[in-house]
This record gives C-alpha cells, structure tokens and sequence, in this order.
C-alpha cells in the first residue's frame, strides 16, 4: 500500500506540466560572428553570416516558431557560398523565419546580382520559398545602364528580373547616343 501511495504521488497531470512550461523562460541563444551554411542533399544553396544573432524557441514540439535576430551586419550569400554565387544581401539588422527562409533586412540594404546591379534601400524581403525580392520603400538601382530611383521594387530571389515602382531616373537605351 505505501509502494501504491508513492508510485501515485509521482505523477503530474498535463495541465500541471503545460502550467510549468508556460511559466518557464523560453531557450535563448546567442551566437557572435557565426557563418552558417544552408544546403540541400549536399549543395550549398546559402550562407548567413551574422555578426551577432539571437535565436529564441518558442511555439511547441509540433509548431516551433523561433525568433531569430540578427544585429551588428549581415551578409547572405544566395544560391552558393561565399566564393560563388548568383546574389548578395548585406544589411545591418535583420529578423529570419529559418523554416520558411524568410529574412526581412533593414537599414544600409544592399542587394547585388551576378551581373553587377546593386540595390539600395532601408528595408527588403528575401522569401526563399517563393523566389522573391520585395520592397515598398525608395529605391536606388545601380547598374551599367545608369542610376534608377523608385518607391519600392518587386524581384526574383536573384535579383536579374525586377520591376521598380514609379521609377525616375537616367538610364540609355541599347542603340542610343547621349547628346550634350
């Protein structure tokens, strides 16, 4: 009977282990200077380098929904590694779904493709999942062409198919001569 008393008095009900879960502070990581290498059956498909990023667990172990943030700059490479690849993202500060490879990166955005466009803004989405670059603030476009402004941009996930929104700006045409 004594053995039946303790066996019964170690058990806790679900409500009573989810109360202590909920009341638990959620894990947190830190990690400084860290180059993490995304790939896929042995590819590497991208690289995150972060000067400082903080990782929160939440959610549950059937829907986590971590928090990652990255401060202190950002580099990403994209569809490569650091040596080769079809674009480039730097940015300051910058919050990542990784299950979803969604980065939202704002402040002293720069965003370059293979070709040698380069992008500048304050604030840019990069969805992995659905091959796409988007922004609905100003603009600045770089390339061989000449200088374009806008009031946001809509891209592929590479950044060589992109359409500017209320561009302005000098660009000269194929087949063109500039006069003065």
């Amino acid at each position: 009977m004594l053995m039946g008393l303790v066996f019964s008095s170690c058990s806790n009900s679900d409500e009573e282990v989810s109360e202590v879960q909920a009341s638990e502070e959620p894990l947190m990581q830190r990690i400084l200077q860290g180059t993490f290498t995304y790939s896929e059956r042995g590819k590497t498909m991208h690289v995150l380098k972060a000067g400082e990023m903080t990782r929160i667990e939440g959610g549950s172990a059937k829907s986590p929904e971590d928090l990652v943030e990255v401060r202190k700059g950002m580099e990403l490479f994209i569809d490569g590694d650091e040596s080769d690849h079809e674009a480039y993202l730097q940015a300051q500060w910058a919050s990542l779904d990784e299950k979803q490879l969604r980065l939202v990166a704002e402040h002293e955005v720069i965003l370059s493709n293979r070709k040698g466009d380069i992008l500048e803004t304050e604030y840019l989405v990069w969805a992995e999942d659905s091959n796409r670059v988007w922004t609905n603030r100003p603009v600045t476009i770089t390339s061989d062409q000449g200088i374009l402004f806008g009031e946001g941009l809509e891209s592929d996930g590479r950044f060589e198919n992109y359409e500017v929104i209320r561009p302005k700006g000098e660009i000269i045409l194929e087949g063109s001569e500039k006069f003065n």
